[in-house]
């Protein structure tokens, strides 16, 4: 027996509305995204292409992938910079300073001390075309000891990104019409599954991508603070300090003997005691 749904003006086969998700399947399958088919998500489903279950519109946005190709090298930069500075607290403050005027923002800020001196470390986040130019702002906070600037192309992988989201938003928009072409509870349900997993994959991608993009847009940058240390001057050896090291030598070499006969006179008294008296009665009976 066969069942006929009306949908878009003309008798719709219902076979015609599993066709039809089973093209959305293949369509996906061919980008890698490795989402299941219509045809996996409801087992049974007749199988075969044709474009009579697709109105003309969705047809059209097939070929549609991207409005918004990649003109530009996607290019992720990070810095890292050493500063030593007089006054760590002053020089945190016009970090923050310095980031604010070039309309970025502060990650994370971290001041630590030893007793002695503070040490401070802030990640801070620029836009990526001044990245050179706070730089060099960080240069007038004091010594610079170290530079580093790194990039990351992910040229390819945003152009990825935005193809399958591309494929999955015409799938998504080619679900939706055959969602409201079904009159099944069978196909209803069948479609709104097969359509809350390409959602799902879809905002998996645009999170992707919306992360990338600001990686791209806004530059990490961390900087070090740490307090400028004085060297302790040393003057060279001559004879002078020779004599008086041999001087303090000799003092505490007299120190030591006189330390070591206060250590031994108890002893000997001792043993004069004890041994004094042997040596007589053995010298007596000798004679």
């Amino acid at each position: 027996m066969t069942r006929e749904i009306v949908g878009s003006g003309k008798v719709l086969p219902i076979g015609l509305l599993a066709i039809g998700l089973l093209a959305t399947g293949l369509l996906l399958g061919a980008c890698g995204s490795g989402s299941p088919t219509a045809a996996e998500a409801v087992p049974g489903m007749a199988t075969g292409v044709s474009t009579d279950a697709i109105p003309a519109e969705a047809a059209v946005s097939e070929t549609k992938v991207n409005s918004d190709p990649i003109n530009a090298p996607q290019v992720i930069r990070t810095a890292y910079v050493d500063i030593r500075v007089a006054d760590v607290a002053d020089a945190t403050a016009q970090v923050i300073a310095a980031t604010t005027s070039r309309a970025g923002t502060i990650d994370s800020q971290n001041i630590n001390s030893d007793g002695t001196s503070s040490y401070a470390n802030i990640v801070a986040r620029v836009p990526a075309e001044t990245l050179d130019a706070f730089v060099s702002d960080l240069g007038d906070l004091g010594t610079v000891i170290s530079v580093s600037i790194n990039a990351q192309d992910v040229t390819t992988q945003v152009v990825d990104l935005d193809a399958r989201i591309g494929v999955l938003q015409t799938s998504i928009d080619r679900l939706k019409i055959l969602q409201e072409q079904a009159t099944s509870v069978t196909d209803l349900v069948a479609v709104e599954t097969e359509l809350a997993n390409r959602q799902g994959e879809l905002d998996s991608l645009t999170a992707q991508r919306g992360y990338l993009g600001q990686q791209v847009a806004m530059s990490t940058v961390t900087v070090s603070l740490s307090p400028i240390t004085e060297l302790t001057s040393s003057t060279a050896p001559g004879f002078l300090a020779g004599l008086q090291n041999g001087w303090s030598a000799f003092l505490a070499l007299i120190a030591f003997a006189i330390t070591s006969a206060g250590f031994l006179i108890p002893f000997v008294i001792i043993g004069a005691i004890v041994v004094i008296p042997v040596i007589l009665v053995v010298l007596k009976r000798k004679k």
